[in-house]
């Protein structure tokens, strides 16, 4: 069931190879409870055993490369291949050459033990602040890794033979414990992957659609916070508002694709020349704003002149045409007595409109 869940999933979420992994994992799972109940079928033990410790850490191993798939992390798939081949060899080692009860049982818990708290670590820290439902499923894969850890150490303490009360002991951690941990792990995952799936919705709805970048609603709500917390750190706040010069002349010479192309070329050569921190949204049409942090307002001001520049002097390609591109920009400053945005907009857009009046390709300073 838990297989089906996480395919229909992958279907759904735009066929992520992540999702793919997770259902491989879970479904790699199903199959190896379905050979356990169908061990006395089996004749060599060995050869059972080898084949159900093998999808086992199969399993496993899919389950953290799709968190590792998922969270970006750099991590080379030869750890994955290699923790398996440790396993397996040892496993089989262990049961089929040497005959090692204790180690047998254990060695390959040790290596899903060991990936289990990888998939905790790389769910943990992909975000600086991990959402709940991350915390959550980097809670219970350590769970589910302390589990395997204590199932394995019982195993373990055997020695070379079998030891009735151990493995008594060992089984009613491993069929009560582990299902238990198993399902609230699967139900965390799915809650992790529902929980990505609201926030690109609501990256969607505050992305502007032509140039990427935040649109309206979605500059409002971060900058406003943002403005908040760069005073907290008694940093200097500054609107750049700015605006593309003739952009009605430009759709009516060239066209609207040709317009579209100035709006997200502009947007991206912008993007480029600032810092990652700094807050760029399209407030509508033309008209753009960047929310920036730094020393002085004399710095936002340079970095005004540094966009101006950078427009002017690198005409907009569409097709076969090379179109001329300036834009005015006003500058304000944000102090933590005015913090409000709307206020530092109106009076930037004002700023604006005066770098207009005195000959637009300007930028103009104005005090909140």
């Amino acid at each position: 069931m838990l297989a089906v869940i996480f395919f229909m999933a992958w279907h759904s979420m735009g066929k992520q190879r992540f999702a793919l992994f997770f259902f491989a994992s879970f479904a790699i799972s199903a199959v190896m409870w379905a050979i356990n109940l169908a061990k006395p079928i089996f004749g060599q033990v060995s050869f059972y055993w080898s084949l159900v410790t093998s999808l086992s850490m199969i399993a496993v191993l899919l389950g953290t490369w799709g968190h590792k798939l998922r969270a970006n992390t750099r991590l080379s798939p030869y750890v994955f291949i290699g923790l398996f081949i440790i396993g397996f060899s040892g496993t089989f080692y262990f049961s089929a050459i040497d005959r090692h009860a204790g180690l047998m049982m254990s060695w390959y818990l040790y290596v899903d033990v060991i990936s289990l708290l990888l998939s905790s670590w790389i769910i943990y820290r992909h975000r600086v602040k991990p959402r709940p439902a991350e915390i959550g499923a980097a809670v219970i894969h350590l769970i589910f890794a302390i589990c395997l850890a204590v199932a394995a150490s019982i195993a373990l303490a055997q020695g070379r033979q079998f030891d009735p009360e151990l493995i008594a002991l060992y089984s009613i951690v491993n069929f009560t414990a582990l299902p238990a941990a198993y399902v609230g792990m699967s139900v965390f995952v799915l809650y992790m992957l529902a929980s990505d799936l609201a926030e690109d919705m609501k990256s969607l709805a505050m992305t502007d659609p032509l140039t990427l970048c935040l649109n309206r609603r979605g500059f409002f709500e971060q900058a406003q916070q943002q403005i908040y917390q760069y005073h907290q750190r008694n940093q200097h706040v500054c609107l750049i508002y700015w605006d593309i010069d003739k952009f009605k002349s430009i759709n009516d010479n060239y066209g609207h694709s040709a317009g579209d192309t100035v709006l997200i070329t502009t947007t991206r050569r912008v993007q480029r020349h600032i810092k990652r921190h700094d807050l760029i949204g399209r407030l509508g049409g033309e008209e753009f704003v960047i929310l920036i942090a730094r020393a002085e307002y004399r710095d936002a001001v340079n970095v005004a002149e540094r966009l101006r520049v950078l427009l002017a002097k690198r005409p907009v390609k569409s097709g076969k045409v090379k179109i001329p591109v300036t834009a005015s920009f006003g500058v304000v400053d944000i102090p933590p007595s005015s913090p409000e945005l709307e206020n530092a907009i109106n009076l930037a857009d004002k700023a604006v409109y005066l770098a207009k009046e005195q000959g637009r390709n300007q930028v103009v300073f104005s005090q909140a």
